[in-house]
């Protein structure tokens, strides 16, 4: 797992959410208006008491407030989760499948966390508690996949291409099989090379998003496996090997999505391009998703 994890980067912004609220929530102003009132009206309460005191005091409790904001693991667990569903979110995602698996695996994430939550104290309920945060990176993953599978059927250029290049290439082959002058022959071979890189470049791109969408449906379905094994863990400690075996098929699971995603980032950052450049030309279309195709 790498340090800076997705967990870990909700965490701090979670973290710096909380401190942000308990400076200015309304304990805070009654504690920085109280020692601002006390300091003009009541500065001496008794002799002897300094004037430096009552502000001391309200820093004192404005510390306090704070820290117990940052201190509550509770709130932390909500505000956590209110972001990860905010950043992991369907939204942005046209396509109404890609919807439905995702909200379904979102889903499962909920139940599993259920379950987990009601398991007492002890070396089982630890363990599943860190099965529950590698079902985050699943998800996460998933959706991540999810998106750029919907970009590209939704990148109207490629999907242009991909009608258009084949029969660009049955017609240059027609005509080059029709053409007798040599230099025109010439000049018909070179574009010909050209869109039939184009075209494999194409059919590479369309088979690894085709890839990708099964091994969606492959990721919801092990997720629905996952819950199942999780409703057969009884709540003894005698459990604890089985916990931490489902554990290391949800490692397996997300780390192969994550690979997934990865090699589809490389392979499609550059032919994204195309859906915000519609006036790209054809040349630079072929060297776009050639670099792709690479």
């Amino acid at each position: 797992m790498p340090n800076d994890s997705i967990l870990d980067r909700i965490e701090q912004e979670a973290k710096r959410a909380l401190l942000t609220n308990a400076v200015f929530r309304w304990e805070s102003a009654a504690v920085i208006g109280g020692a601002v009132l006390l300091s003009v009206f009541f500065n001496q309460p008794f002799p002897g008491w300094p004037l430096w005191a009552w502000p001391v005091v309200g820093l004192a409790a404005e510390i306090a407030v704070v820290v117990s904001s940052l201190t509550d693991k509770a709130e932390l667990a909500k505000v956590m989760e209110s972001l990860f569903r905010e950043k992991y979110s369907t939204a942005g995602i046209r396509d109404r499948d890609l919807r439905a698996r995702l909200d379904e695996a979102e889903q499962y994430r909920r139940r599993i966390q259920d379950l987990v939550a009601q398991q007492r104290a002890g070396v089982l309920a630890d363990r599943l508690r860190a099965t529950t945060a590698d079902v985050y990176h699943w998800i996460a993953n998933m959706v991540a996949l999810a998106r750029r599978v919907d970009s590209f059927r939704a990148d109207r250029i490629i999907q242009r291409d991909l009608g258009a290049v084949p029969k660009d290439v049955k017609n240059l082959e027609a005509q080059l099989r029709l053409e007798t002058n040599p230099r025109m022959r010439s000049q018909v071979e070179t574009t010909l090379d050209s869109k039939r890189q184009f075209l494999a470049n194409l059919q590479e791109l369309a088979d690894r998003m085709a890839r990708a969408d099964l091994q969606l449906e492959h990721s919801l379905s092990a997720l629905g496996t996952v819950y199942s094994q999780m409703l057969l863990i009884g709540s003894k400690d005698v459990d604890s090997d089985r916990a931490e075996r489902l554990r290391d098929d949800i490692r397996g699971e997300m780390l192969a999505l994550q690979d997934i995603v990865q090699s589809l980032n490389e392979v499609y950052d550059a032919s994204s391009e195309l859906a915000l450049e519609p006036e790209t030309t054809a040349k630079g279309r072929r060297q776009q998703v050639g670099r792709a195709g690479g």
